[in-house]
């Protein structure tokens, strides 16, 4: 019987497509032990150190076309495929159905040049059954030692380190993962052609629990909580190429794009260092922008919305920016057409000459002193346009106007201190002279960040009362 097994087995492979370059160096089989041991296994674009087999239904597998076992050890397992386009045609295996009890892949390392995916770890499946078309696991166990996803036409990769997904256990846990910009921040730019945000980014410590891996299969994605413990985030976008034409989508028509049913209850991200660095059309230096301590919450988070679901994504954000004072904002993201967005927050205690990098080499605006103690804004934003107000309290602001050279503006910069922005407004002015109307009508062809900005930004200047003589 045991020769049989042999024999059937060598038939097997006899029967292959020559262009698979499938074999074994030796294969042992114990109808007692009710195993099988092949040592050498080989294909095209995979080799096996050993694949042990134990648990066999031999009887169903000869004669009843099922394969049956209880578990299967495979060893040292090394793909590297092909191309999809040039694999061989479907092969007809020996039998129609499949049950086993437990995989284990031990030392696997898996290299998918087409897919720019590369990773190396262990996995292992539980509960294996169903037509040999169509196998899915009850349960799921990865664990990766590092992985590396090369971005689509991004020149970005995703790296990852001593990452955990367990499906009976509901969750998944990240050491490390880095985006990482395959060329210079500037040369991506010019490869594309036009302006993109080149990310350069380390997150630390990211896990996701009640996770609902099986649902992955059928492209849903379900989780109690995601957190991240700590990030650092860099954007750079070169402002002298020029923009990609068409409207971009709002946050929420982009999450309904997505390929994925998502539906988590709460996200928590933070603190994180983020650092937003531009080239300016005109001008020959970057500007940067950083915001120090960001955290982030968000719930839920979900972009197929059921009977019974919030009407409204919550986002909550604080931070420093520049590292001077506090900022605070809470934005609530529309889960239904025709809601608008509605962004709520305020500054505190901010000393504007922390501002002087973006300020002069993106603004052309030097800021000699200021200290603004309080800046609260309120708005919607439709698809159209944003309205709104703003109220601040500032002391001792002094600004200049620059030349495209960087020196002071005379006449401009004397108008701004004499005419155009008062050195002072505290509580002693009533509300309504520290009151900025936000009235800005959207830019399409711009992102979402954009037109938050420039939604405050308005509002800012109109609380001038010549504040359209300002730039910008």
């Amino acid at each position: 019987a045991a020769g049989l097994v042999r024999k059937k087995v060598d038939e097997a492979f006899r029967t292959l497509p020559a262009e698979l370059q499938a074999g074994y160096s030796s294969l042992d089989v114990s109808l007692f032990k009710r195993s099988v041991i092949i040592n050498g296994l080989h294909g095209r674009g995979i080799t096996i150190t050993r694949l042990s087999a134990e648990g066999i239904g031999f009887w169903a597998a000869l004669h009843s076309h099922r394969l049956s076992l209880r578990h299967l050890l495979v060893e040292g397992c090394s793909l590297e495929p092909t191309a999809r386009d040039t694999l061989p045609p479907k092969i007809d295996l020996p039998f129609t159905t499949v049950t086993i009890g437990q995989v284990e892949c031990t030392n696997l390392k898996a290299t998918l040049h087409d897919k720019g995916l590369a990773l190396q770890g262990q996995l292992t499946l539980d509960s294996l059954s169903g037509p040999v078309d169509s196998v899915r696991p009850r349960a799921v166990h990865l664990a990766l030692d590092r992985f590396r996803y090369l971005i689509p036409d991004a020149g970005e990769v995703i790296q990852g380190r001593h990452l955990e997904l367990d499906s009976r256990k509901k969750l998944l846990r990240l050491d490390t993962l880095r985006i990482v910009p395959t060329l210079d921040k500037e040369a991506i730019g010019r490869k594309r052609g036009h302006q993109v945000d080149v990310v350069d980014a380390t997150i630390e410590g990211i896990s996701a629990e009640g996770l609902g891996i099986m649902g992955l299969f059928h492209h849903k994605m379900t989780a109690s909580e995601i957190r991240t413990e700590s990030a650092r985030i860099y954007v750079f976008r070169d402002r002298r190429l020029p923009l990609v034409r068409g409207d971009k989508p709002l946050p929420i028509e982009s999450l309904k794009a997505l390929p994925v049913t998502l539906r988590v209850d709460a996200v928590d991200m933070g603190p994180i260092f983020f650092t937003y660095e531009e080239y300016p059309a005109k001008g020959g230096q970057t500007g940067r922008l950083k915001i120090f301590r960001l955290k982030a919450h968000i719930a839920p988070l979900i972009n197929r919305p059921e009977k019974g679901d919030p009407e409204y994504i919550k986002v909550r954000t604080e931070g420093s920016l520049m590292n001077s004072g506090s900022v605070s904002a809470t934005t609530w993201m529309p889960l239904h057409k025709g809601d608008p967005y509605r962004v709520e927050g305020a500054f505190h205690e901010l000393d504007v000459t922390s501002l002087n990098d973006p300020a002069e080499h993106l603004g052309k605006l030097h800021l000699e002193s200021g200290m603004l103690n309080f800046l609260a804004f309120k708005f919607e934003m439709s698809p159209e346009k944003s309205t709104g107000q703003i109220i601040g309290e500032y002391h001792n602001l002094v600004v200049d106007k620059l030349k495209d050279n960087g020196k002071r503006a005379g006449f401009k910069s004397w108008a701004l201190k004499k005419f155009i922005i008062p050195r002072d407004k505290d509580k002693s002015l009533p509300v309504k002279k520290r009151t900025g109307k936000v009235d800005y009508k959207r830019d399409p062809q711009r992102y979402f960040s954009y037109y938050l900005l420039h939604s405050l930004l308005v509002g800012v200047k109109s609380s001038f009362s010549l504040g359209f003589l300002l730039p910008g």
